[in-house]
């Protein structure tokens, strides 16, 4: 029997890509159609633009398309793991559908898992995007943080036990390379050169970006809470060395006391400090208030081609 392949794509505003990623996936498939059986799975984020409509004519034109529509946009991780809730496929492809991540890689990725590999990770090649030294750097930065993994983004190939062991982590504040790292035995890599977009500069943003990249920062360690305190400690050496001067030009000369700049200085050097250490600790309040709000991570308004499907998760 075949084992069966499920392609999961989270979309929000793709329309035009839809149509053109369904067919580079098929001739990327097309030669492994007698060892695989696929499908594709499209998780409609809340999308606005036509994305729905194409995904639905997709759906009623083939039986190995199907989808999931969320009520409104929850946002890439939540669409993520919806995605992994709805499928029992031996082994899910996730990628985005924005057609930067190529589909030629699969055939790749599949050969890695026929010879027993459970997480195969398309590690990025060139970049055609903007702000490219961006990205270097947050993987620089993320790398020392989390050493021992590959840097990733959600392209890859997760067997069917790793997809299981993902669906049982269920914290809300969720950096998916992290999970995936934190699931799965080893990792095998497929060097993907990633593409420009489809469809005109990512909407996410450079706000949305860095959010993501304090996300990643924190869920892969607690270094830089570490930091903050290692930055008060030093400061709080920095405030006893200019006391004892002070104290000892006061007790010992004659002098006024000098180095008030250096005390000015000191002062609001170390008022900066407290103020960096006190946003590090909230951003890891606020992800622990996000935590113990269990709040469902998505709603699902109604789905295509499924004989079932989770309302909420």
């Amino acid at each position: 029997m075949r084992k069966h392949i499920e392609i999961v794509l989270p979309v929000w505003d793709e329309a035009p890509n839809i149509l053109p990623l369904v067919e580079a996936l098929d001739a990327a498939t097309a030669d492994l159609r007698t060892r695989f059986r696929f499908s594709y799975l499209f998780v409609n984020d809340g999308s606005t633009d036509g994305s729905r409509t194409a995904i639905q004519k997709l759906c009623a034109e083939r039986d190995d398309v199907r989808a999931v529509h969320l009520i409104h946009n929850f946002g890439h991780a939540a669409a993520v793991r919806c995605g992994l809730a709805h499928t029992t496929a031996d082994a899910v492809v996730l990628m985005d559908a924005d057609l930067q991540d190529s589909p030629a890689a699969l055939p790749q990725m599949l050969g890695s898992w026929s010879q027993g590999a459970k997480t195969v990770v398309a590690v990025r090649g060139q970049r055609e995007e903007r702000d490219r030294w961006l990205f270097h750097l947050f993987y620089f930065i993320l790398k020392r943080l989390s050493p021992g993994h590959p840097p990733f983004g959600t392209y890859c190939l997760l067997d069917r036990a790793v997809v299981e062991r993902l669906i049982a982590l269920k914290e809300s504040t969720r950096y998916f390379p992290t999970l995936v790292s934190f699931a799965s035995e080893s990792i095998a890599t497929v060097r993907v050169d990633r593409k420009a977009r489809g469809n005109g500069a990512s909407r996410v943003g450079r706000t949305g970006l860095l959010s993501l990249a304090i996300t990643a920062f924190l869920n892969a360690s607690d270094f830089p809470v570490r930091v903050a305190s290692v930055m008060g400690i030093f400061c709080s050496l920095l405030a006893l060395g200019g006391l004892s001067a002070i104290l000892g030009v006061k007790l010992f000369t004659d002098l006024a006391i000098p180095g008030w700049a250096l005390i000015t200085t000191a002062v609001f050097f170390g008022s900066g400090v407290q103020l960096v250490c006190l946003g590090v600790i909230g951003e890891y309040l606020s992800r622990i208030y996000q935590e113990i709000k269990q709040r469902p991570a998505y709603f699902v308004e109604s789905a295509d081609n499924s004989q079932h499907h989770k309302k909420v998760a």
